[in-house]
Order: structure tokens, then sequence, then C-alpha cells
């Protein structure tokens, strides 16, 4: 057993406990991770421009003989880690709640998914996933933190917000296999504090170096004399229960079994039990010697997230780097090559002016500047010291710089892109020679190789939601209106009530309540374009679609619609002015929100689709156009022939698409106004039916006027019989004509309806006339 493993007593306090436990537990951590953290210290301040190993820096720039030595630091590694960086913060992952068993809801789900954005965004989260991931990117570890903090000064309420660990080198958790450290049991966040800072903030506290001699050897990172080190300790510490499984179903510990409320009526019986083991999140400030501070806290997850780049395991040691790392010995090896070039060009002789001796006698001044200075004209001495005529002084050639260093350090350039897995194109650089194809290949390729950063990252995300969704039930444990943000950005507000028994409460008329302590939910994380992202492809689609409208309407309203999704200045005034212009049609279907006519439907997506063909015929031709540039001259006449060609039936395809589009939306519009026109037609019969029916009821009403008062004559008459019998014959004929002309009008009726069944469809007048005189026409379309 090392000295620094010093048993505590049984008598020792709980702080003594715990802060011995700590020392042992981050010693070994320490001990464990050196070589590895030393080395991505060292890729670190690779990436800071400290490329040069300090031995053989101090060695060049300190050469007393032949004097000091260029050390050139090219910078080569940077550029491909922005890459990686930045494309991490275009694609950050997205956080998703979703609910897992019966109890969960839905729609808290949703209030849970907003609650978390709203952290994201008062956390300013991006800040913190960013620092981890290019810390991730450059030595292959990175860190963040969720944490809480009082809503105010005068507050006990508490909020949760993710926050960035800059000092990699300054975290660590204990044992564990998962990248993003989710079943870690143990953490140390540690600084090294001066000793003044630390009088000011801990006042009373040890501080003294001799407080520190009693922790033994291996403990001296404490202390260092100048600076303390103060740690937060995070365990979760295995808690035994005895669990009781009740009579009446129901499920709990032995302890809150024993504080079973009387009111509650009698216990139910024990039907079975057991022994389970609970976690308890701890956290403590300390010193080596003193804790400074210490609580309980809630959740089942240590606060701290991991984020990796490289990761392997080699003999059941677990090793990471990040992008740094396998181009480290190439980069070297271009500043080095760098080096040398330019050493020797600087010790290179100038190009020197060579002629006879008395011919630079007149202005010798100008020629020994010569190689420094840019004259316009230099003059020379035509004779020399004997009076012969001499020709012009001539400039010796300069040394010739050798070309297998030039060419040494193009091939170590493509040494560190194949170590990275990056290639020019990912960095926007391409040959004059490469085809669209193969850049686009080579970019691909590049974010293949490097795609397992921006996926570890998401992987990190998705434990950190899991770590909010855990501790909002424990420190959103008041009533409170809290604020929500969509995936839009739009900003909302949601009541929490953690003292309902479900997770969702509707009121009538009035905003549901919500509890997120009910239920259980689960997390994941989606990857790809933001929203804003998804507006500016819809709005660059419609673009495209209102270029190849073919009407008028259509382009109104594609046009209304980019700039709805447009960011730009002014957009949201010129989507209003649009809106006016709408058709009226367009305008309804919006309103209303009715779905569009599957003609309409049909006509959009043909359109689309020639759209497409007619765009993959362009970028087909423009390939070949290319390709056809590259080939020999003599069949250029060929291939424009061709080319114009391909345009014609291009063309030609375009305008019988355009056609035929033209004629589906006529077709369309013909069979809507033909169902128009029909439904007209079935009412203007079923109008007519009505009238007839009416007339009818008003003639079958008059004959019953007209049978009582011939009922009322006939009492009359038979007052008197005698009179009876000379009316009864006359009264008898007349009912029977009565009789008669009402059976003819029924009859008239429904020759007339028969006539009207029959030639439906057809625009037709028919006309009737019953014996009373009455004229029914009729026209039916």
């Amino acid at each position: 057993m090392a000295d620094y493993e010093q048993k505590t007593p049984d008598s020792a306090s709980p702080d003594d406990k715990l802060l011995e436990d700590s020392r042992k537990g981050l010693k070994e951590q320490m001990d464990d991770e050196s070589s590895q953290r030393n080395d991505m210290k060292d890729d670190i301040k690779f990436c800071t421009l400290d490329q040069w190993p300090a031995d053989i820096r101090r060695e060049r720039e300190g050469d007393v003989e032949n004097g000091p030595r260029p050390c050139l630091t090219i910078d080569k590694i940077n550029q491909y880690i922005v890459q990686v960086v930045n494309d991490m913060r275009q694609g950050k992952p997205g956080i998703n709640v979703r609910p897992q068993d019966d109890s969960a809801d839905v729609e808290t789900a949703k209030i849970l998914k907003g609650l978390v954005r709203n952290i994201e965004d008062q956390s300013n989260a991006d800040i913190a996933y960013a620092n981890a991931g290019e810390s991730a990117a450059k030595a292959g570890l990175g860190f963040f933190r969720v944490t809480t903090e009082y809503t105010a000064d005068d507050s006990f309420d508490q909020d949760i917000f993710i926050r960035p660990l800059p000092n990699t080198m300054g975290v660590y958790l204990g044992p564990h296999i998962m990248p993003d450290g989710s079943d870690a049991k143990k953490a140390w966040i540690v600084e090294s504090m001066p000793v003044a800072k630390f009088k000011e903030e801990y006042p009373g506290k040890k501080f003294d170096v001799e407080d520190f001699d009693g922790l033994g050897q291996g403990q001296e990172h404490w202390h260092s004399g100048d600076t303390v080190l103060v740690a937060e300790y995070y365990c979760l510490e295995r808690v035994r229960h005895e669990l009781y499984f009740l009579a009446d179903g129901t499920t709990i510990t032995k302890a809150d079994y024993d504080k079973w409320p009387e009111e509650a009526g009698q216990k139910p019986a024990v039907a079975e039990k057991r022994i389970t083991y609970k976690e308890q999140l701890k956290w403590a400030k300390m010193t080596g010697v003193e804790v400074l501070d210490k609580r309980d806290l809630p959740g089942k997850y240590i606060p701290i997230v991991e984020v990796i780049g490289h990761e392997s395991w080699v003999e059941g040691k677990r090793i990471l780097w990040g992008l740094v790392r396998p181009a480290k010995d190439s980069l070297r090896m271009y500043n080095y090559f760098a080096s040398t070039i330019t050493e020797k060009m600087g010790l290179a002789p100038k190009a020197p002016f060579v002629g006879a001796v008395g011919q630079f006698a007149t202005h010798g001044d100008k020629w020994r500047k010569a190689n420094r200075v840019n004259y316009a004209v230099l003059e020379y001495d035509a004779t020399d010291v004997q009076g012969n005529a001499i020709p012009a002084p001539v400039r010796q050639g300069a040394t010739p710089m050798e070309v297998a260093l030039l060419n040494q350090m193009q091939v170590i350039e493509h040494d560190v892109q194949t170590s990275l897995g990056m290639f020019k194109a990912a960095t926007g650089e391409s040959e004059s020679q490469q085809s669209g194809r193969a850049i686009l290949a080579l970019q691909r390729e590049s974010d293949t190789g490097t795609y397992h950063f921006g996926a570890n990252l998401g992987v990190s995300i998705r434990h950190c939601g899991r770590i909010i969704v855990d501790m909002i039930p424990h420190y959103y444990d008041t009533k409170r209106i809290v604020r929500i943000i969509g995936e839009d950005g739009e900003v909302q507000t949601a009541e929490l009530d953690p003292g309902l028994e479900v997770a969702k409460q509707e009121r009538p008329g009035m905003a549901s309540i919500f509890n997120p302590g009910v239920g259980k939910y689960d997390v994941t994380t989606t990857v790809g374009p933001s929203y804003n992202t998804k507006r500016m492809e819809a709005a660059a689609t419609f673009v495209e679609m209102a270029k190849g409208a073919a009407d008028p309407a259509s382009a109104a309203v594609l046009r209304y619609l980019v700039m709805r999704n447009s960011d730009t200045a002014g957009s949201d005034e010129a989507a209003k002015l649009l809106k006016s212009l709408l058709p009226p049609q367009a305008l309804q279907a919006m309103e209303q929100k009715e779905p569009i006519p599957p003609q309409a439907m049909a006509v959009v997506a043909q359109a689309q689709m020639q759209v497409a063909q007619m765009q993959e015929g362009m970028q087909k031709l423009q390939e070949e156009n290319v390709q056809l540039k590259a080939g020999a001259h003599t069949d250029m006449v060929k291939i424009q022939a061709d080319h114009d060609a391909k345009m014609k039936e291009l063309q030609l395809k375009r305008a019988i698409a355009e056609e035929e589009a033209k004629l589906a939306r006529e077709k369309a519009a013909a069979e809507i106004e033909l169902k128009r026109m029909t439904a007209a037609a079935d009412a203007e019969i079923e109008g007519m039916k009505a009238e007839n029916e009416k007339n009818n009821a008003i003639k079958k009403l008059d004959f019953e006027k007209e049978v009582k008062r011939e009922e009322m004559s006939k009492e009359v008459a038979v007052e008197n019989e005698v009179e009876a019998e000379k009316v009864a014959p006359q009264l008898i004929d007349s009912m029977k004509s009565i009789v008669a002309e009402f059976a003819q009008i029924v009859a008239q009726q429904q020759e007339f309806q028969n006539k009207l069944l029959a030639e439906m469809g057809q625009k037709k007048t028919i006309t009737a006339k019953s014996s009373s005189g009455t004229t029914l026409t009729a026209t039916i379309q």
C-alpha cells in the first residue's frame, strides 16, 4: 500500500472518511491517466503553434558557434480543426423527450422538450457544446457540466444551467466505459487557486503548507507552496434498503412502511420482502485536508458530461486522441523542411555582377547596392583602366533552389491529409483538373472520416438531456410558470404543479397544468439542419418552383411562400404585401385550411417531377460539356451538334410537359365546372318539385273545402225531403265531375315528372297544361 493510502480508523468523522475516499480516488485517476494526459497537453500546445520540441528548438536557436538557425512554424492543422468544429456547430444535435411508460403523457413530453430548449437558451449551451467538441477534436477529450443556480438573491427557487468546463485537464471521471461518462460513479473538478485568493474566498480555512505535510508521499499536488488545490467531488453512494411488497400490490421501503400514517388506515400485510440498493448523489468541495462544503443532491447521474474523439482499448486500457496526434510527425517534418529551405536561401550568395576592372568606377556606390535596391538605370564605364572598349557587366545566375525539397513538402502535406482523413476539398480547396464529382467525392470522404466527432458529441448531448429531465422534477418542485421554446424559436409559457397526481390536467377554457414528476421519459437526439436551415432550404425550393410556374396564380403563391420562409430584412412586410396579391382561392384555402384538391396535387406533383427531370438533364449536359471540353479539338463539331440536338430534344420535352400540364389543369377545371352545373340543375329540379307539390297541396285544400261546402248544402237539403229529392241527382253529378277533374290533374303531374326524369342531362323545355288552364313550363340542363 502506498504512503498516501492511509487507513481511516472506524472512529474517524464522516468528513475524514470523505476526504480519504476523495484523495485516494483522485490519486488513482491521476496516476492512471498521467501518461495519456501528458500527450493531450502536448497536442493542445501543438495547436497553439508550439510545434517544435523544446530541446531541438533550444539547440537550433542557441547555436553559438554557427549562429541561430530558423525554427519556422507553418500552421497546417488548425484549418482542419476549425472545419470539424464548425461542422459540429452547424449540425448540433437537438434533444427530444418522449414518454416511456403509461403514466407519462405526450403533451408533458413536449413541455419537457421546450423546457430543455429554454435551459439551453438561457445557458448559452452552444458555448459549452462547442468548447467540449473542440477539445475532443484537438486532444480527444472534453467536458461540460449541468449545474443549478438560484433564480434571485432573495429566492430559494433554482434553475438548471449547462456550463462549459474549459480546463479539460482539471476534470477527472472515475472508471467508466461509456463514451459520455454516464456510468461513472465518481468525478472531480480541480482548480489550483493562489493562496491569496483562497484566503479571500474561504476565510478561516487551512492554507499553510505545513497543514498539508501530513498527507504523505504522492499527495504533493494538494499544495504547491503558492497554490492550493480545491476540488469538487461527486460520488454516487449505494444505500441499503429493505423493500416490501404489500398485499394490496404496492411496493414500499421498510422505512416508509414503519412511518405509515394512522389516518391512512390499517397497514396492508407484507407479502414479500427483499434487499435492494439505491444510489444517493453526494457533492463536496474540499482541499486535501478540509471539507469546505457538502450536500446531498437529487438525481441519479453525476452531472458532468464527457465528449471524446478517437477511442481505442489496448490491453484493458482506454486510449483517446484527436486530430492532432496522428499528424504531428508529418507537420513537424513540414516545419523542418520549410526551415531548411529558408536557411539555404538565406545562406545562398547573391547573384553578383561580373565586369572588368574600372567598369564600376564612376557609379560604384549604385553597383554595390544593386542587389538590394531596384534602380531604373545603371550606368557603367565603357572602357577598362587601359582604355579598351569592353561590353556591359553581366549578372551571374542565382543559385538554383533544390527541387527535391519542394517536392518533398508536397508529399508531406499529402501525408498530413491522409493521417487526418481530410483532403483539400474539405476546406474549400480544389484542383483545377478535378471534376465536380471528384470534388464532391473528396468532401464526402472527408466528412465520413471525421463523422465520429459530431456523433460522439451527439451521444454526450443526449446524456445531458437525460440529466436535465431527471433533475427537472426535483428542482422545479413548486408551482411556477416556466418559459418554453419551440423548434422555431417561438417563446411560450406553461404552468407546472408538482402536486398533481397525473402528468397533465386539462382545464375547460384554460391552459392545461403539467407535472413532469409523474411518469418516466426517455431522451433521444436528432442530428441535422436547424430550423432556420430548413426554412432556407424551403425558400430555395419555392424559388425554383416559381421559375417554372406556368400560370400567374401559381407563381404568386410560390413567391409568397418564398418571402414567408426568408430571414432577410423586410421579408415580413414583403410577405404581407404578396399575400394581398394572392388569388381568392388561395386565400380561402389558407384561412379555412382545406386540403388541396387531388387534381391540383397531381398537377403540382407532375410539375415537380418535370422540373427535377429537366434539372437532371441540364446537369448531365453540363457534365458532358465539361468532359467534351477536355477532349480533342477535332471532335468539337460533332459534340456541339449532339449537344444542340439534345438541347432541342430537351426543349421539346419541356414544351410537351408544359402542354400536358396545361391540359391537365384545363381538364381539372372542366370537371369542376361540370360538377357545379350538374349540382345547379339538380337544385333547380328540386325547386320545381317543391313548387309542384305546393300547388297540388293548394288544389287539394280547395277540393276539401268544396267537399265540405257540398256536405253542408246536403245537410240543409235533408231538412226538406222534397227539395232533397230534386237536388240529389244534380249534387251527385257535381261530385263525380270534381273527382274526375282531380284524378286528371294527378295523372298530368305524374306524366310531367316522368318526362323530366327521362330527359335529364339535355337542355329541353317541357310544357304541360291542366284542364283548369294552368300551364307548367320547365327548362332542364
